[in-house]
């Protein structure tokens, strides 16, 4: 089982031992002190679950708007029958499962999945006030840095002037009475064209947040970057949970992300992509490219964004009503972050914050995708595939037989490639073979083959398995590889070959026996009918 933990303190303050705990990574749960006792707040739930379905069984409607059937934005209702409403015969039933049910609970001391000295270094490690354990960028495990430290490096990103402006507490407070007002002006203006559903959501989180107003400043350690003028460079992230606009800009993604989706250059994910391009039947000088925009979400001019994104709705859904009300929905999660960082409260007045719903989804997809559309018109005898997955591109280049003017057609395609406001990209030779997300792409015979892409950093963090997780949390991180390999590989053979030497080094040891033991001798793994055929996975024999 891999284990990754990162001493980042200048000094090594971390104690050594200190990655048998925090090398377990942030997802293990500890088993808590005591078995499942009682079960009443788990029946009580079961109770209300059923008595809706037998309410709903006999006849009765909810009277709900069609909004149900395509929105996510709801509130939780406590709503329940009446137990007349409800046969006698129901809670009778229930009330015999629930004592035979009671009968296997009892409460008793647990065994702990922490050895005694793991559990004294996670007493001592939360005693020590001069060190944070923040988590590493693109997943790879747990940091420890200094208290200082992380301030410091925190500050970088907010002392710059042209991204973070700093508020007192009294122009914070101002600035939240602010928009608490615009959101509910906003609210009484659009409440009858955005929905029941959307207004009480928009609504519910505007009070929840009310005592906590601000979205919260934080930073990840981007570690397989390397150390750059002796320190660590670092991602920042705005969560805007707490915000008073979370709610508008939940709504915002709902409406944002079709447009998105729509684009020419989208594409859902690696599966979406290895469908595309294996179907592709290629001229025999083709080659593949990647470009990647470098820190995409910061550099996307707010303005500019929003005057392009507005231009393009009102072209798409007509300058009405709803429009409207999105336009201005944007302008309120955009141009209004506040945040808060330890004591000291902050706006952001240029960028996008990584954090806010619409920023990764929607919103910067669709600002550079508008971009894309004429881009890809002007080099259509060039370019014969082109797409875009937030901030990769990846596509295929069609040479000019003229070596020397094809290099500069080239050129000029890469700067025109960077030409959109605010994003700088990284443009790759085109070639026979490229990296890309999770893919291996190659060109064999004017067709495309696709394999398994691992980045050398990738260190395997798989859930312990004597995490207290439900255990088809294992069985299923299993088969979900499997399922995987099968589906990225165009050569079988090969994928054959990544699933063995997976079950050999990268899971814990005897995780083939526990999915052994959990599911048939034969696995079944159904793939789609675009992709392959059903596969069979004898799991006895890659156990032997």
């Amino acid at each position: 089982m891999a284990m990754a933990f990162h001493d980042l303190t200048p000094n090594k303050s971390a104690p050594q031992s200190a990655k048998a705990l925090l090398g377990l990574g942030s997802k293990f749960i500890c088993t808590p002190k005591f078995t499942t006792g009682s079960l009443e707040s788990n029946f009580s739930r079961l109770e209300r679950d059923m008595h809706l379905r037998v309410f709903f069984a006999c006849g009765n409607e909810l009277d709900e708007s069609p909004e149900w059937d395509k929105s996510k934005l709801y509130v939780k209702s406590d709503w329940r029958p009446s137990f007349g409403d409800i046969p006698v015969w129901v809670d009778c039933r229930l009330s015999s499962f629930y004592v035979r049910l009671q009968c296997l609970f009892k409460k008793k001391k647990a065994t702990p999945n922490l050895l005694p000295f793991q559990m004294r270094l996670f007493k001592m490690l939360s005693e020590r006030r001069d060190l944070l354990f923040p988590e590493a960028d693109k997943g790879l495990g747990t940091c420890a840095v200094l208290f200082e430290q992380y301030f410091e490096d925190a500050l970088v990103h907010l002392l710059n002037e042209d991204v973070y402006q700093q508020l007192s507490a009294e122009e914070a407070a101002d600035s939240i009475d602010m928009v608490t007002t615009l959101v509910n002006d906003w609210l009484k203006e659009y409440e009858k064209v955005i929905g029941k559903m959307a207004y009480t959501f928009i609504r519910n989180h505007l009070n929840d947040n009310a005592e906590s107003p601000f979205g919260q400043f934080y930073i990840m350690y981007k570690i397989h970057k390397g150390m750059k003028d002796g320190k660590w460079p670092t991602r920042p992230v705005c969560s805007d949970v707490t915000g008073l606009l979370h709610g508008v800009a939940k709504w915002v993604t709902e409406e944002l992300l079709p447009h998105a989706k729509n684009q020419p250059s989208y594409f859902k994910d690696s599966f979406a992509l290895k469908d595309l391009l294996i179907s592709l039947k290629l001229p025999h000088t083709a080659r593949i490219f990647t470009a990647d925009a470098e820190s995409m979400y910061t550099n996307i001019p707010t303005e500019a964004a929003l005057a392009a994104i507005s231009a393009f709705l009102i072209e798409k859904r007509g300058d009405n009503k709803l429009t409207q009300a999105l336009i201005s929905a944007l302008q309120l999660v955009f141009r209004f972050n506040f945040l808060k960082f330890g004591d000291t409260y902050w706006q952001q007045i240029s960028g996008t914050a990584m954090g806010t719903p619409p920023a990764p989804s929607a919103w910067a997809i669709l600002y550079y995708a508008l971009h894309e559309n004429e881009l890809v018109q002007r080099w259509q005898q060039n370019l014969f595939f082109y797409k875009c997955f937030i901030d990769d591109v990846i596509g295929i280049w069609i040479p000019n037989p003229d070596p020397v003017q094809d290099s500069q057609l080239w050129s000029d395609f890469c700067k025109d490639v960077d030409s959109c406001e605010g994003h700088t990209w990284k443009c790759e030779a085109p070639s026979k073979k490229v990296n890309f997300m999770d893919l291996t792409i190659s060109i064999i015979n004017n067709k495309i083959e696709t394999d398994l892409y691992e980045k050398e950093l990738n260190l395997y963090l798989y859930i312990p398995p004597h995490s207290s997780h439900p255990r088809g949390v294992f069985t299923g991180r299993i088969s979900g590889q499997v399922l995987r390999i099968k589906r990225l590989c165009s050569n079988q053979s090969n994928a054959a070959a990544i699933i063995f030497e997976i079950f050999k080094h990268d899971f814990w040891p005897g995780a083939t026996s526990l999915a052994t033991s959990t599911h048939s001798s034969n696995m079944r793994v159904r793939m789609p009918r675009s992709t392959s055929p059903k596969v069979h996975l004898n799991t006895r024999r890659l156990a032997d």
